[in-house]
C-alpha cells in the first residue's frame, strides 16, 4: 500500500497544470480586447469609407459647379463686350481664342466630372451649342459692326441664354447632389455611431459577464478549499479529501493539500504506532523489572542461606571439624561471596544507567590511551584467570571526540563480559580502527556464546538470560552501553555462536555532530 500511494504521489507531483489561472485572465482580458480593436477597426474604416465618398462625390460636384460658372461667366461678359460694341458702333477688340478656350476648358471639366443623372445630357448639348457659338463668335469678332446683321446677333444672344439656363442647369443638379450627399453623409455618421455605441455595450457587458464568471470560477474552488481546511485537525488522524475542481494553479494547490493530508494521515498512524510500541514496549519493561526483582531476590536469598549456614557451622563447629571440611566450608563462603558481590555490582548498574543517560561534555583525547587506561585492570584479572587478552591498534590514529565519562564504560564492560563468559585457556581480542568519517571497534571471545533465541533481546533492559543467572549478574550492563554508544551518534551489533564465542562491533563518528552539543545545552 505504501508503494502504491508512493507512487500516485509522484503521479500527482508530475501532472502538469491544464489551462492555468492566468491564461484565463489572459483569455478573458484578450477577447475583449481584441472585439474593442475589431470594433474601432471597423468602426474607423466604415467612417474613412463613407468620408472618402463624399469627400469624392462633394469634390467632383464642386468641380463641375465651379467650371459651371466660370462658363457662365465667361459667356456674361463676352455678351457684355459685344453688346457695348453694338451700342457705340465700334469694332471688337476681343480675341477669339481667348473667349473659345475660357469657355471650352470649364466645358470639358464639366463633362470630365459627370456623376450625376442629367448631367450627361446637359454637357452634351453645351457641346453642341459650342459648335454653334464657335461660329457666330468668330463671325462677330472679324465682321463690322455695321455687317452683324440681327439674324447673326439674335443667333448669338439666343445660343448665349441657352448655354447660361444649361449651365444653371448643371450647377443645381451639382447642388442638389452635394445636399443629398451632405445629409446622406450625416445619416449614416449618425448611424455608424449608434452601432459603435451598441457595440462597445455589447462588448462592455461580455467583459463584465466574463470577469464574474472567472472570478466566480476562481473564488468557489478556493473558497471550498479554505473551507475544509478549517474543518481539517491535526493529530486527528481523519483528513478530507478534497475533490479538485479545476486543473489550474488551484487545483494543483487542491492535489498538494491532499497529499499532505495523506501524509499527515501516515504520519499520524505512524506516530500511533510508534506510542504503541513504546506503550508495549514499558509494559514489557515492567514486566521484565517485575520479574527481575523476583529473580534478583531469590539469586539474593540462595547465596545469603549458603554462606549463612557455612559461616554458622564454622563458628559452632569449626573446632571440631576437620582441616578439609573446614576448607571447603570457607571455599563455599567465598564463593558466595563473590556472588552477592557482582549481584550488587549489577545492583549498582541501574542507578548508573541513569546517571549515563544524561550527557556530558565531550573532549579530544587519544583513543589508544583510552582503552589501554580501561582495559589495564582488566588484563591482570585476565591473566589470574588464564586467558589471553590481545588489543590491536593501527598506528597513527587520530583523536577522537568522546565523553571521557561515560565511554569507557563501554570499553570495560564488553570486555569484563568477554572474560566473564571466557574459560581459562581461551582468548579476547580487542580491536579499533578507522575507516572513513568513522572509527569501528570490535571485542570477540571464545567464550560460551549466546543462544540464538536471546541475540534480539540481548540489549534489553531488566531481561535476564539462563547463562546470567548462573554467573550471578543481572545484565543491564549491554543496556547501558547501546544508550552510550547511541548518544555518541554510532550503533552497536552482535554476532554470537553458542560454544564458540562471541562478538560485539560497534562504531561511533570521527567528529561530534552538532545534535550532541544541543542534547549538552538541553
Amino acid at each position: 500500500m505504501v508503494l502504491i500511494k508512493s507512487k500516485k504521489k509522484q503521479e500527482s507531483v508530475s501532472r502538469p497544470i491544464g489551462r492555468s489561472i492566468r491564461f484565463k485572465i489572459f483569455v478573458v482580458s484578450l477577447l475583449p480586447t481584441l472585439a474593442l480593436l475589431a470594433a474601432a477597426l471597423l468602426n474607423h474604416q466604415y467612417l474613412s469609407s463613407l468620408g472618402e465618398s463624399a469627400e469624392q462625390i462633394l469634390s467632383m460636384n464642386y468641380k463641375s459647379i465651379r467650371a459651371a460658372q466660370q462658363a457662365r461667366k465667361m459667356l456674361e461678359e463676352t455678351r457684355n463686350q459685344f453688346l457695348e460694341n453694338m451700342s457705340r458702333q465700334q469694332k471688337s477688340t476681343l480675341v477669339t481664342a481667348d473667349i473659345l478656350k475660357n469657355l471650352y476648358d470649364p466645358l470639358m471639366v464639366c463633362r470630365e466630372n459627370i456623376t450625376e443623372s442629367g448631367e450627361q445630357e446637359l454637357t452634351e448639348l453645351l457641346l453642341k451649342d459650342y459648335g454653334r457659338y464657335e461660329k457666330v463668335v468668330y463671325f462677330l469678332v472679324k465682321a463690322e459692326v455695321d455687317h452683324w446683321g440681327d439674324e447673326k446677333f439674335a443667333e448669338f444672344l439666343t445660343l448665349t441664354a441657352d448655354m447660361v439656363a444649361r449651365l444653371d442647369d448643371l450647377v443645381a443638379i451639382n447642388e442638389e447632389a452635394m445636399e443629398k450627399a451632405e445629409q446622406k453623409t450625416r445619416l449614416l455618421a449618425r448611424r455608424a455611431q449608434r452601432n459603435a455605441v451598441v457595440l462597445f455595450t455589447i462588448v462592455i457587458v461580455v467583459i463584465l459577464a466574463l470577469s464574474f464568471i472567472l472570478s466566480h470560477q476562481i473564488a468557489k474552488p478556493i473558497m471550498t478549499l479554505a473551507g475544509s481546511l478549517s474543518s481539517a485537525k491535526e493529530g486527528s488522524g481523519i483528513y478530507p479529501q478534497i475533490k479538485q475542481r479545476s486543473n489550474d494553479e488551484i487545483g494543483l494547490l487542491t492535489d498538494s493539500f491532499n497529499r499532505l493530508f495523506n501524509r499527515l494521515e501516515l504520519y499520524d498512524r505512524h506516530r500511533d504506532d510508534i506510542i504503541a510500541a513504546e506503550k508495549d514496549k514499558v509494559r514489557r519493561s515492567e514486566e521484565a523489572k517485575g520479574r527481575f526483582i523476583a529473580d534478583i531476590s531469590h539469586q539474593l536469598k540462595t547465596p545469603m542461606t549458603s554462606l549463612s549456614m557455612s559461616i554458622g557451622l564454622l563458628h559452632e563447629r569449626g573446632e571440631h571439624l576437620s582441616g578439609e571440611k573446614r576448607s571447603r566450608l570457607l571455599e563455599t563462603a567465598q564463593e558466595d561471596s563473590m556472588r552477592l558481590s557482582n549481584l550488587i555490582n549489577e545492583l549498582v548498574d541501574i542507578s548508573r544507567l541513569e546517571a549515563m543517560a544524561r550527557p556530558h561534555a565531550k573532549e579530544s583525547l587519544d583513543v589508544g590511551v583510552v582503552i589501554k587506561e580501561c582495559l589495564a585492570p582488566l588484563m591482570k584479572q585476565a591473566e589470574q584467570k588464564g586467558v589471553a587478552l590481545l588489543i590491536e591498534m593501527p598506528e597513527g590514529l587520530p583523536m577522537l571526540t568522546i565523553d571521557s565519562f561515560r565511554f569507557p564504560w563501554v570499553i570495560t564492560n564488553l570486555v569484563g563480559n568477554a572474560l566473564r563468559y571466557t574459560e581459562s585457556g581461551g582468548h579476547i581480542r580487542f580491536s579499533i580502527d578507522k575507516k572513513g568519517s568513522r572509527f569501528y571497534f570490535k571485542c570477540s571471545d571464545t567464550g560460551s556464546g549466546i543462544a540464538p533465541e536471546y541475540l534480539s533481546q540481548i540489549f534489553d533492559r531488566f531481561t535476564q538470560f539462563s547463562e546470567r543467572g548462573k554467573s550471578g549478574t543481572i545484565g543491564l550492563g549491554l543496556a547501558i552501553v547501546k544508550d552510550i554508544i547511541e548518544q555518541h551518534g554510532g550503533d552497536i551489533t552482535v554476532e554470537s555462536n553458542p560454544g564458540k564465542g562471541t562478538t560485539f562491533i560497534f562504531w561511533i563518528p570521527a567528529e561530534e555532530e552538532e545534535s550532541y552539543g544541543k542534547n549538552v545545552g538541553h
